[in-house]
Parts: structure tokens; sequence; C-alpha cells
């Protein structure tokens, strides 16, 4: 063995070089502050890695990240986010549920554009990159866009990149820097690095969270029983001839959607699918399954092609041939307890906490606490000493907005997903709490546009946004309920998500129907017409898609109503802010409209119930009902899953 190097000084060390942790050396370069990268990226084999989907996550990426270009060019078109039930067994696509989120929609035409530079929206906007930072999501290839990001990494003059080393160990001091030990494959080259900070981006090895003791999905799973498993591969070969036009949408107006330009998510009874197309001809393809309702099956490999096979859409697409990678996550879900550390650590990504791939969240909400922690870090290595009031802030908000993730999924693997009503309703709660950043969202684009991450760059106005983005880039903490403290905010959102899965769990025992649905929400059709599900029959399929309310009329179809607001004289661009400003407000409104709605009709649905002395409900399998009262499974997963990097 060689003799170790001299320590190197660093102002901060950032241990791995995915995606997240190469955004977070390029985050905290630009501020000027001198990073140690470290990861052994060159003896590490390429992997087709989950976490291909962006969701109005794009404008670290497009700006720090230098990706806009690639995103454009290299990437696949993503329309939006589409969720349907009742799809297991199905040749064509009719479910009695289906809500999807398109921030470009384009209801105005025959058929939707998939080239965002053809939307009237992008056409008006003063400000080309702000507006794909904020509104165009793509879907990306990971392995291609990780080598274009480390190209960008090994060019900045103020990023050291050990890009053969892997992290020994580590030394926090309370009143002194930290100590971040490294050595090369074979150890035959070893070193230390002196830091002010040492940032974990490490994935799911957590090295900091597990070191410290700041692992805390224990006491949070122990109250519900509520644990995840993870099955996914990537194929190739993928071609539009194989989805189409059994995965096209007509809307009731004539327009057409094809559903396979989304993220699909395909709901079971304690499970959920992930479909997304991806460039070069690829796929991803995902299973999520309950723990305490695992899908039937040998192996992993078992379960996920067993799984497949119920789904004729896909069963034909889906063949191993194609299959490039199988991977598995025996257990997906974790949180730490801290993101930031006074003593000069911090966790981002996978190495802090994930929940599940649901709204695609991982990417962007690491992409906000990364912006946080630099503040941080830049503070301190500025001026000494570290913002303790700042740093309880982001560990308090961070922590309840990761409960507010798993709060939206917990009741969903429960049969209450098979209600309409109670899928449509949820769904909408999710929406209330992902636009409730959106003004926020929107700062952050703007800062990042204008300063290009620099706060050297800063004039007046980009202080102000920074000093209030550092208040309310919190799911927790956004504006319409900032005046709450954040786990008063999560404890709320838990509880009404459990009394509309309550109320639907009690129509599916009893046979009480409620009317199938399809929405399809948009930046220019925030609100939808939810009246529509309780005057409909109950053995029908009604639209409440909303109205829009931003396109000219020379754009709109012939049969597409008029919304009142059209008659109000203004420019597209100042309608699209009034419907930024005023959306949450609505979609809050509106949810609450439907949860009253939906208590006093089953409180009649209830009483009706009583009054006509019928037989006993259906019992519900043991394990399906209550996530509290489900069961653990007899047997375990097999343990021969292969374990991902």
């Amino acid at each position: 063995m060689s003799a170790p190097q001299e320590p190197a000084r660093a102002e901060a060390v950032v241990v791995g070089a995915g995606l997240i942790g190469m955004f977070t050396a390029l985050s905290l370069a630009q501020r000027g502050i001198d990073v140690v990268l470290i990861d052994d990226v060159v003896h590490q084999k390429r992997s087709f890695k989950v976490g291909e989907s962006f969701l109005v996550s794009t404008a670290l990426p497009r700006t720090i990240g230098r990706l806009d270009k690639f995103l454009d060019e290299e990437c696949f078109v993503k329309l939006g986010v589409w969720f349907t039930e009742g799809m297991e067994g199905a040749e064509s696509f009719a479910p009695r549920s289906e809500w999807s989120i398109a921030p470009l929609s384009e209801h105005t035409l025959a058929r939707q554009s998939e080239d965002h530079r053809d939307h009237y929206l992008f056409k008006s906007a003063e400000d080309k990159l702000w507006f794909r930072c904020l509104a165009v999501d793509q879907q990306i290839v990971r392995p291609e866009a990780e080598d274009e990001i480390r190209t960008t990494v090994r060019a900045h003059p103020r990023i050291r990149f050990l890009d053969s080393a892997r992290v020994v160990d580590v030394r926090v001091e309370a009143d002194a820097p930290n100590t971040v030990r490294w050595a090369d494959r074979n150890a035959s080259t070893h070193g230390e690095v002196v830091a002010d900070w040492i940032v974990d981006c490490s994935g799911r090895n957590r090295m900091l969270a597990r070191k410290f003791g700041h692992a805390m999905e224990k006491e949070v799973i122990a109250q519900d029983g509520f644990q995840t498993t993870s099955i996914w591969g990537q194929f190739t070969d993928i071609t539009d001839e194989q989805f189409a036009p059994v995965w096209e949408y007509r809307d009731p107006n004539g327009g057409s959607t094809p559903r396979d330009k989304y993220t699909v998510h395909l709901w079971g009874e304690g499970y959920w699918i992930w479909v997304i197309r991806l460039s070069k001809d690829r796929i991803s393809v995902g299973v999520i399954f309950d723990q305490r309702t695992p899908l039937p099956g040998d192996t992993p490999r078992g379960q996920f092609f067993g799984l497949i096979d119920r789904y004729p859409v896909l069963r034909d697409v889906l063949t191993e041939p194609r299959l490039l990678e199988f991977r598995m996550y025996r257990n997906t879900q974790y949180m730490t307890d801290t993101f930031v550390h006074p003593h000069g650590y911090g966790m981002v990504g996978d190495s802090s906490s994930i929940i599940d791939a649901y709204y695609s969240q991982g990417i962007g909400l690491s992409c906000q606490q990364l912006w946080h922690l630099t503040n941080v870090i830049e503070a301190q290595v500025r001026g000494g000493t570290p913002e303790h009031a700042y740093i309880d802030r982001i560990n308090r908000n961070a922590r309840q907005d990761w409960l507010m993730i798993r709060n939206m999924l917990r009741e969903k693997f429960t049969p209450a997903i098979r209600d309409p009503r109670y899928f449509l309703l949820t769904h909408l709660m999710d929406l209330v709490v992902l636009w409730s950043t959106g003004t926020a969202r929107s700062d952050f684009a703007t800062w990042l546009v204008h300063t290009d991450g620099e706060t050297k760059r800063e004039g007046a106005r980009e202080q102000r946004l920074r000093r209030r983005l550092s208040k309310r880039l919190f799911y927790s903490a956004s504006q319409p309920w900032a005046w709450l403290p954040p786990e008063t905010v999560q404890r709320v959102q838990a509880h009404l998500q459990r009394k509309i899965a309550e109320r639907a769990r009690w129509r599916l025992d009893h046979g009480s129907e409620v009317p199938g649905f399809h929405c399809q929400i948009s930046i220019a059709r925030p609100l939808p017409r939810l009246w529509r599900v309780f005057t409909a029959r109950a053995a029908g399929v009604v639209d409440v898609s909303p109205l829009d309310r931003i396109a000219p009329a020379a754009l709109r179809r012939p049969s597409a109503r008029r919304p009142w607001t059209h008659r109000i004289p203004m420019s597209v661009n100042t309608r699209l802010n009034w419907v930024l400003n005023l959306r949450t407000h609505g979609v809050i409104a509106i949810f609450a409209y439907g949860y009253l709605l939906d208590a006093a009709d089953t409180a009649v649905r209830k009483a009706r119930h009583r009054l006509s002395g019928r037989h006993r409900p259906v019992t519900v399998p043991a394990g399906a009902g209550d996530p509290a009262e489900a069961p653990t499974p007899a047997e375990p997963l097999p343990p021969t899953a292969p374990r991902p990097s």
C-alpha cells in the first residue's frame, strides 16, 4: 500500500456522484464554494436506474445542471401524469376511474401536440427558459443524463472529482472541521479531505443516517404497518406502434391524446404499476405493492411478470427478451429525522428519505432540499456560524413534507381505490398539496434563471425571492397554510385522506355504487366540475374535466364551451398569471365542496341502509381493509432478490 496523500482542504465534500450528488456539487460550486466530489464511477457498472421522470421540477437541472438542451433534444416527451384503476384483464382502456394532470394539455386542437414549442402558452411566454423550467417535463434516460452532467462537473473549476475513490470513514467534530477518509478500489491510493461540510448523496447506502442514528422509518411504520416493495425492469425495442391505437384517449369534444406519452399509473388493489416511455426505444415499468398483501409468485421476477400477464395492454409489449435490467427494493420506504445538522453535515436525495415513485417527487423534492442546504452551507462558510433557525426550519418542514407524500399513498393501497369517488377526491386532495407550492416553484424558477445559481448575481428582487423561498419552498409551509405549524398541516391532510377512504370502503362493503369519471387537469384547465359526479347515474361514467380558462378564442374548438372568464378582456399572459395565482385556492374550495358532499351523501346512504334493514355487508378479506388492522403476511418475500447498488 502506498503512503497516504497529504490531507486536502475543501469547504464541502459531497459523497456520491449520482444525479443528486452532481447537482449538489454544482449548486455549491456556483456559489463559489470549493467542493470535493467522491464516488467510484470509473468502476461502477452502467445502470438503467429508476428515477426517470420529472414533474414540474426541471428548473435546477435545466439551469445549474446545464441539461436544458439535452432534455429537449435527447429525452422523451412527457405530456403529464395519468392515473387509472380497473385495467386488470382489460383488452382496451375503458376504466371507471381516470385522472390526469397535463401541464400543457391542449384541448383546443384535434390532437395534442407533443412539442411544447407548438403550444400557444410557450409562444406567448416572455422568458422561454423560465417557461420550460416551470411547465415542460421530460422522461430522462439516466445513464446518458449522468454522462452529460458528469462532463459539466469535470469542467467546473471549483470541483475536484475523485472519480475512482470511495469513502471509508467520516469524522464529525462539533467545533472543528470534519474529515472524510477515502481510498481507491484496491486501497493502493488513499487520503483525507478536511472540510467544513459533508453532504451525503450516497443513495440507499445512507452513510450518515446510519452512522449517526438519524433513520426514523421504524417508528413511522410501526404506527400503521404500511411498508411497500418495489420491483421494476427496463425494456428495449419499444415503438409507438405497440401502443396505438389501444392507448389513445378521445375526449367528449373530439380531441385525442396518447396515454403512453404520460407517466402512467395503473392501480389495482394493494399495488400500482408505473409505465414510463423513454427515448432510444426504451421503457421503464415497475410495480409497487403493499407488503401486507404481497403479489403471488415465488421470486421477484415471477411476481413482476405474473402481474404483467394480468394486463393485456402491457403483456405483449414487455417480453423477457427485451429486458435490459431488473431490480428490486425489498423495503421501499425509509425516512431520516435530520436533513441538515449544525455540526456540518447534511443528507440529500435517497440518502435521506424516499417514500414512493408516485408523482415523480423524488428528484423534485431533492432539488428543493439541496437548494436549502446550499443556502445554509454558503452562509456558514462566508459568515462563520450556522443559521440555527433556518436549519431547524428545514428539518421540521422536510420531515412533514415526506410524511405528507406518505399520506397521499397509504389509503390508496386499500380496497378504497376501487371506489371512483374516492379515486377522484384523493387525487384532488393531492393536487391541493402539489399546487400549493405553485407560486414558490415559479419564484424558484425565476431565481435560478436570473442568477444561474450564483448569489453574487442577485439583485434586490432575487434577494427577496430567496428570503421568501427559504420559508415557503416546502409543502408543509406553503402559502395557503403558512400560518399553521407544519405538523398540524400534515395531520389534517392525513385525517382527510383517512375519512374519504373510510367512506369509500363503507360504500364498497355495502354495494353502494357511485358513477365513474374521467378528468384531465392542466395549467389552463385547473378546476374540475366536481358536482357532476354527485348528480350522474351510478352506472355511468361522467367527464368532469375543467373548462379552459386561458386559450384564445381563435384556438378553441367550436364544440368547446366558453367560460365566463373569457368575457373579460385581457391577454393570454395576464390570464395565465391570474390562473397561477388563484388556482390553489380554487382547488381547495372545490375539494372542500366535494368532501362535504361526499360526507353528506354517504350519511344519507347509511341512513337508508339502516332503514331498509338489509343483510350484513360482504366481509372484506383479512389484510385488505383498514391498514392499521391488516396482518403481516405469513411468508416473507424470498431473500434472493438482486440488491440495488
